[in-house]
């Protein structure tokens, strides 16, 4: 699956399944061609929701199916999916950002939910209020990835409480892997980089 964005989203005005071709692409082998699948998703229904919001609720509540296990095979980047559509469509948020908050300790989402509210914290933050003790607690997750896309939800929440306890990880060397949507590509990183990403912000408004 090529990167070519441009070509893409012009997909969207004239292929009537390309979400559901999308939401294919999301159980492929390749990590890389899952994440960019679901960064794509996210960016067409941008587009589509502009003549047919509609169908775009329609595709969340159908990656909300298969993400249950009567739907024949567990769609494990749902949140993800879910959060990229929101992201693009922020009038989504009140909607649906509470039900994702639902999967925050469901197997296998946790990860990924939390990863999902990296992506649209800050356009509702105040919807995550509850699950924020939840996430801070998940800090102590053996876990990498989710210490990792803890640090990074409660930075796009714009948390403080959480400061000390983000402290004790700025030496955690511990690998994990992120999509950069900026390239495109799968990037190799530390839970000790996203910590320091958070204190530097801190920091900075201290």
């Amino acid at each position: 699956m090529d990167r070519d964005l441009t070509a893409l989203e012009n997909m969207a005005e004239n292929h009537k399944n390309i979400m559901r071709t999308l939401s294919s692409l999301m159980y492929d082998h390749q990590p890389l061609i899952r994440w960019r699948a679901v960064e794509v998703l996210g960016r067409i229904s941008k587009i589509i929701a502009g003549t047919d919001p509609e169908k775009v609720r329609r595709q969340i509540r159908r990656i909300l199916w298969l993400m249950n296990d009567e739907s024949g095979g567990l769609c494990w980047n749902g949140p993800e999916a879910i959060g990229e559509i929101i992201y693009n469509n922020p009038v989504l948020i009140y909607e649906y950002g509470p039900i994702i908050t639902s999967f925050l300790s469901e197997e296998p989402f946790e990860a990924g939910t939390r990863r999902a509210i990296w992506r649209v914290g800050s356009i509702g933050p105040e919807i995550f209020n509850e699950s924020k003790i939840l996430i801070i607690k998940s800090l102590e997750s053996p876990i990498p990835e989710m210490r990792a896309f803890s640090i990074e939800a409660l930075n796009s929440l714009d948390d403080t409480s959480a400061y000390n306890r983000v402290k004790m990880l700025k030496n955690d060397s511990s690998p994990i892997e992120i999509y950069d949507f900026v390239k495109g590509e799968l990037k190799k990183a530390t839970v000790a980089e996203c910590s320091r990403i958070y204190l530097e912000r801190l920091n900075k408004l201290s």
